[in-house]
């Protein structure tokens, strides 16, 4: 199997299982007031782009070859938590209260057949603006060979980006 065909099969399948369940379980919710835009965003630059294209660069063939399935969904369904959490109001304006994020990717999770302790952290969104503070990244970018700092500048930009991009959260 080529390098190509082995990403496919260990980042990027795994990858799409989470973007997908991510999807049906927020389409199932029936949220009248949940907008998708921001996700699609985040999704296209950062768990199908950045994420993936660093994780390439930084696992060896054999890393690649060894890498397992649960751990890439933990990354992608941590860093959409995250996303998330620090965008609530934007992604659902007319809920005021944001516990609606981590009951979603608990069910998220258990459709994934990830376990509960694998995506449990301290609730708090993840630390964006001072890069000496990004101790979260280190555990989700340790399994695809990812600089913790370049996890956190990209995920931090992008987070923010949505933010500019689809209006604040305030």
């Amino acid at each position: 199997m080529d390098r190509k065909q082995l990403g496919q099969e260990k980042l990027g399948t795994p990858v799409m299982a989470a973007f997908e369940a991510l999807v049906e379980m927020v389409d199932a919710k029936n949220w009248l007031d949940f907008r998708r835009e921001p996700v699609g965003y985040y999704f296209q630059k950062m768990i199908g782009h950045w994420l993936l294209q660093m994780a390439d660069k930084g696992l060896s063939d054999k890393q690649l070859s060894e890498v397992k399935g649960t751990d890439v969904k933990v990354v992608a369904l941590c860093l959409f938590r995250d996303m998330f959490r620090h965008n609530a109001t934007l992604l659902r304006p007319k809920t005021k209260a944001d516990t609606w994020v981590e009951a979603l990717f608990a069910e998220v999770a258990q459709t994934l057949a990830v376990p509960p302790a694998r995506i449990r952290d301290g609730g708090d969104p993840y630390e964006l603006d001072d890069m000496g503070q990004c101790q979260w990244a280190e555990p989700l970018s340790a399994p695809l060979g990812i600089i913790p700092q370049k996890l956190f500048a990209c995920h931090s930009a992008i987070v923010t980006g949505a933010r500019e991009e689809f209006g604040t959260q305030e």
